[in-house]
């Protein structure tokens, strides 16, 4: 079996930046409670890492995160994800005497400082993002009257605003390049006054375009190794798929089915950006020794 190995793929900046300063937060208050709101990254081995190393997750979808920080005792420190929080959520920390530690991902501060530079010149702002994603709820929850969440085309038709308006278009970092495109086409089509900055970040991008490059005539199967929850690797799948690519999504080695690789010659691996190289290689060592 030919084993391709995509690049790039695996670990961004932004996740190497965000677990660095988490380790180094359990270093630096060694005798404090370490809390940690929402998942660091979306990558199930690394929470559980941090956990064993003694933080504390809170991520209870049924409680805003005001909620989860109320429930932290005064004195303790609070770690918050690095795809961005609502700045309501660390000013209530601060004011509750927590030590905060934000590992927020430069990409999604120089979005939050877009959209709030265009809001004090008076511009709407409509934002290409997922719904329920810690990103895209961070970004929105900076106005909820002035900025308008759009997952699909259709929704850009539910917007309820003048054809004249001066608006910016911006997005989520982790989305499809292509399905982002199309949002933006609709919405151009819709409005006359349109400034459009595409934010998907560069280690996205350049992950994608590593997949849609593939030649699906040389690619029997792709393996995309990253977390249900991690919304770039869900994109790399479905990026794949649509250029005809089979392609799935496994957390570990321990996710292959062998019956998927029967008849298969060349077998592809690319990651998301919050997978760790260790699982990768792991999943690529796998392949190279299956007969």
């Amino acid at each position: 079996m030919n084993v391709i190995k995509v690049t790039p793929r695996g670990y961004c900046l932004g996740v190497v930046k965000s677990i660095k300063m988490a380790k180094d937060t359990i270093k630096n208050y060694p005798n404090k409670n370490i809390y940690m709101i929402g998942l660091l990254v979306h990558n199930k081995i690394v929470v559980e890492e941090l956990e064993k190393s003694g933080i504390i997750v809170l991520d209870d979808w049924k409680k805003t995160r005001l909620e989860l920080i109320e429930s932290i005792p005064k004195g303790s420190v609070v770690i918050f994800s690095a795809h961005g929080t609502n700045d309501k959520v660390i000013d209530l920390a601060l004011k509750k005497g927590l030590t905060v530690v934000d590992t927020k991902c430069k990409w999604v501060l120089e979005t939050e400082e877009l959209i709030k530079d265009y809001l004090e010149l008076g511009f709407d702002i409509i934002f290409i993002g997922k719904h329920g994603h810690p990103e895209t709820i961070a970004l929105t929850s900076i106005d909820e009257k002035k900025i308008h969440l759009v997952t699909n085309e259709l929704e850009v038709e539910n917007i309820n605003l003048s054809p004249l308006t001066d608006i910016v278009v911006t997005n989520q970092t982790t989305l499809s390049i292509i399905d982002t495109e199309k949002i933006f086409n609709k919405i151009n089509s819709m409005y006359k006054n349109v400034i459009y900055k595409n934010d998907i970040c560069d280690a996205t991008l350049q992950r994608q375009k590593a997949v849609l490059e593939l030649d699906p005539s040389s690619v029997d199967l792709l393996f995309v190794v990253g977390d249900e929850r991690s919304n770039n690797t869900l994109k790399l799948v479905e990026l794949a798929k649509n250029k005809g690519i089979n392609s799935i999504r496994i957390n570990s080695k321990n996710d292959i089915d062998l019956n998927t690789l029967n008849n298969i010659v060349n077998v592809a691996v690319t990651a998301g950006a919050s997978t760790p190289s260790l699982i990768q290689n792991e999943v690529i060592a796998f392949l190279e020794s299956f007969n």
